[in-house]
């Protein structure tokens, strides 16, 4: 292909890649720059481009994002309301681990109207916004990958299962929480330095938290239980060590059980999860993890549709905070970089915002190959984008790990008592009391406050201040 600039490759087809690819669309095409096209390869794993997993939340930032991309008049045509400025309501937050009726404690108001968008519209026009000089590639699983040193426009080498390679000036890794490409990135420091300590990163960690999912059919629902507070609005159920997320959402009541459990091989009953990611359950397992809670949740747990496919545990992963997600020409987005808990749903956001920011600096004039005079700004731009993006995300990481805690009354300062039930682990507690209704309004009232930050919303901002160190290349 004729005026190429660089060739970029991308592993993985989920929404940071997908989201990076469509970004160096729309500011880099033959129609719109004079600096000549990215070649873009994405290569995915599966024989097609497809996806699991819950809705992806947008808040501000990714909103914005995606607005750029053309996104508010792609949901209009399929009639999915877009994401509004100003406070919403979110769920109810509500003692439940107990035999009795609980009661509320947060009326939980969102700072942001965010958007839960279903991931295969989301990746459906995303891959619309694709350009001409963006190849997908399917059944293509990385296995590693290679650098060849020796000059200024080394390039890498992919190595797929199918015992086929490709080429590219540059690799990044979107390939999710069990990228292919960290491992190598990490695994080849490890052995390169003789220091183990880099081989945690390149692993996926499992952390601590079960996520049991399935739908309540609601029509049957509300016709056995009229008037039931979970049938209208999303409700937390929050307890010692685990907490009950239900979510209506047209024929369906989501409901997911997030259990905190440390350690997989303490009974017969967990270890068939170990070195899994997602296990078929059942209701009546859901069921016997909330023995014991009050009877308005377990009626919505009685309720979760009884066929057993259509119910599962998912083993959250997580990545351990990398120190870099750069190294050379290779670079991680996404899930790669900073895979987290899933307790404020910005884990999806914080791809998009990766994949935006680097997306710009690829196509900027700046990004170039090394010629006869100048060298290559490539891993430049690249480590630029790490030091914009990296700490911003592992930040949300955190914060989204702390309201897990906040769920469970295990966060400092709101540690309570309580026995888990079920089949779980009993974890040791801090306290060997239960709340007082005082001490859960405070709780609430941090909840509040720990959403905050998702109100706030400037990427243009952030594009300007990585165009001042631009400028310095």
């Amino acid at each position: 292909m004729d005026n190429v600039r660089f060739r970029v490759a991308i592993v993985g087809c989920g929404i940071g890649g997908l989201a990076l690819a469509a970004t160096i669309s729309q500011f880099t095409t033959e129609g719109k720059s004079q600096d000549g096209i990215i070649q873009v390869d994405l290569y995915e794993s599966k024989s097609e481009v497809s996806v699991i997993g819950a809705g992806v939340g947008i808040w501000k930032r990714s909103w914005q994002v995606l607005q750029g991309l053309g996104f508010e008049e792609d949901l209009g045509k399929r009639g999915v309301k877009v994401p509004v400025d100003g406070e919403s309501r979110g769920p109810i937050f509500r003692k439940s681990d107990q035999p009795t009726p609980g009661y509320d404690f947060h009326d939980h108001v969102m700072p942001y109207g965010p958007l839960g968008l279903h991931r295969p519209t989301l990746l459906e026009i995303l891959q619309s916004k694709l350009s001409k000089d963006c190849t997908i590639h399917t059944s293509k699983a990385l296995v590693n990958y290679t650098v060849h040193a020796g000059s200024n426009n080394a390039t890498v080498t992919l190595h797929f299962a199918d015992n086929t390679t490709a080429e590219a000036d540059i690799l990044i890794g979107a390939d999710g929480v069990y990228s292919a490409t960290r491992q190598t990135m990490f695994n080849g420091l490890s052995k390169e330095t003789g220091n183990d300590e880099y081989a945690r990163y390149a692993r996926a960690e499992y952390s601590g938290t079960l996520a049991y999912r399935g739908p309540v059919p609601t029509d049957k629902f509300k016709e056995k239980y009229p008037g039931h507070m979970a049938a209208n609005r999303p409700k937390a159920w929050c307890g010692k060590s685990q907490h009950v997320i239900t979510h209506p959402v047209g024929p369906y009541i989501g409901v997911i059980v997030y259990k905190y459990c440390s350690d997989l091989s303490s009974s017969p009953t967990l270890t068939r999860y170990q070195n899994q990611t997602v296990v078929p359950s059942s209701r009546d397992e859901v069921l016997a993890l909330c023995e014991g809670w009050e009877p308005e949740l377990r009626e919505v747990l009685g309720s979760i549709d009884s066929d057993p496919s259509k119910v599962s545990c998912w083993v959250i992963h997580t990545v351990n905070p990398l120190p870099f997600c750069v190294l050379g020409k290779v670079a991680l987005i996404g899930d790669a970089a900073h895979a987290m808990q899933p307790h404020q749903g910005v884990g999806g956001g914080q791809a998009i915002e990766d994949a935006h920011l680097l997306g710009r600096l690829l196509a900027h004039p700046k990004a170039a190959l090394a010629t006869t005079s100048k060298p290559s700004t490539l891993p430049a731009i690249l480590k630029l984008y790490e030091a914009l993006r990296l700490p911003a995300a592992q930040k949300a990481a955190r914060a989204s790990y702390d309201n897990g805690l906040m769920y469970e009354f295990n966060y400092p300062g709101f540690i309570f008592g309580g026995e888990s039930s079920g089949t779980s682990v009993t974890e040791p507690d801090a306290s060997s009391r239960g709340p007082t209704p005082e001490e859960l309004k405070l709780l609430g009232e941090r909840i509040g406050e720990s959403f905050a930050w998702l109100k706030e919303g400037d990427v243009e901002g952030d594009w300007r201040k990585a165009e001042v160190e631009l400028e310095k290349l």
